[in-house]
């Protein structure tokens, strides 16, 4: 199939689309990560109601295009259940899902409705996506950086088990709605607590207070800085960084054992699949940052693609995507110095996991 034979505009008109609306908690799959498809029936809407439409499309059955379960939506999951032989009652559960998307695993260099319901989905997450259906370089990599964030293998082949994650991870417009911004009067000093709360994020952890949602980012950073950390809730305190002692009491009262160590190490970790905090200068980082000049910072470093590291940053600009692709040479650039430290505690400037 051609790119103009497929619908257009998939991303570009979905702006408005977000979170399901209208989704009862005792049929919820888990969020982190996608185990099991997410159930979705009439009157919901948003992003995914859009993509299960091209995957519908793309199996025979066109619904049109909207991002609303309508009856036209209802009537091709009926017909396409009754085809697979399945219950025929229009509602997309998990037996559903697995059905519509079976064993044809979309790839890298393909144009089809798949790839568009998978752009679609990416765009949900925050990644930019311009709805073409073909499966390219950039798809590619935005697959990958959402495959190594929510802890599951990378690969060109997209299983349903992240189909499933694309479907079912919360998110308010990005992947990661877990950034300092607007989170009380330490905000600016904050990067370590969110750095701390995206490692549990990525380790299948749910921080206190977090419920998935950017409306509770402030309750989850409070409760991690001032409760995990301990750290003491005075003007001149939350105007301090934090340092490794800190997330050794914060990370620790969720089980994690730490050990300090340095850029190679973190370079080295995440080679293996591990994540890890390094600390350094945002100044110095290849991507647009909300500051002007050499900055103290935090970063979770949270996996390898094969050829770039994957760095959620807590200080990312809303315009930037919030997570980054940055090479060993940017990561060991950044890792060099640490201003208001000793130049030596560039060497010794990375948390991580036991």
């Amino acid at each position: 199939m051609t790119r103009r034979a497929l619908l257009g505009g998939a991303v570009a008109t979905a702006a408005g689309g977000g979170l399901l609306v209208g989704a009862s908690s005792a049929s919820a799959a888990p969020n982190y990560p996608g185990q099991i498809f997410p159930t979705l029936s009439a009157g919901m809407n948003g992003l995914q109601v859009r993509a299960l439409r091209y995957l519908l499309l793309q199996r025979g059955h066109n619904a049109g295009i909207a991002n609303t379960y309508d009856s036209a939506t209802v009537n091709a999951v009926k017909a396409f259940q009754a085809r697979s032989g399945l219950t025929a009652n229009g509602i997309c559960a998990d037996s559903t899902f697995r059905k519509l998307i079976g064993v044809a695993l979309i790839t890298y260099n393909q144009t089809n409705n798949f790839v568009v319901a998978l752009q679609l989905l990416l765009t949900r997450h925050g990644y930019h996506m311009d709805g073409t259906g073909y499966y390219g370089a950039k798809t590619r990599r935005n697959v990958w950086s959402f495959q190594v964030g929510h802890a599951i293998s990378r690969a060109d082949a997209i299983s349903l088990l992240t189909w499933s994650t694309l479907f079912n991870a919360k998110t308010s417009g990005a992947m990661y709605p877990m950034m300092q911004r607007d989170t009380g009067n330490a905000q600016w000093s904050n990067c370590g607590p969110v750095a701390a709360l995206s490692l549990l994020i990525h380790q299948g952890r749910t921080p206190s207070g977090w419920t998935w949602d950017v409306a509770t980012r402030r309750t989850a950073v409070e409760n991690f800085r001032y409760g995990a950390m301990e750290l003491a809730r005075t003007a001149e305190r939350d105007q301090i960084g934090t340092e490794y002692p800190d997330f050794v009491t914060g990370l620790g009262k969720y089980g994690m054992s730490l050990w300090h160590g340095g850029i190679e190490d973190t370079l080295s970790q995440a080679r293996m699949g591990r994540p890890s905090i390094a600390g350094g200068d945002v100044y110095k980082m290849p991507y647009p940052v909300s500051v002007s000049g050499p900055v103290s910072h935090w970063v979770t470093v949270l996996g390898y693609d094969g050829s770039h590291y994957i760095v959620h940053d807590p200080i990312s600009q809303p315009s930037a995507d919030y997570l980054h692709r940055v090479t060993a040479t940017e990561l060991r650039t950044y890792a060099s110095t640490n201003p208001g430290h000793p130049p030596e505690t560039a060497k010794q400037n990375s948390i991580l996991l036991r």
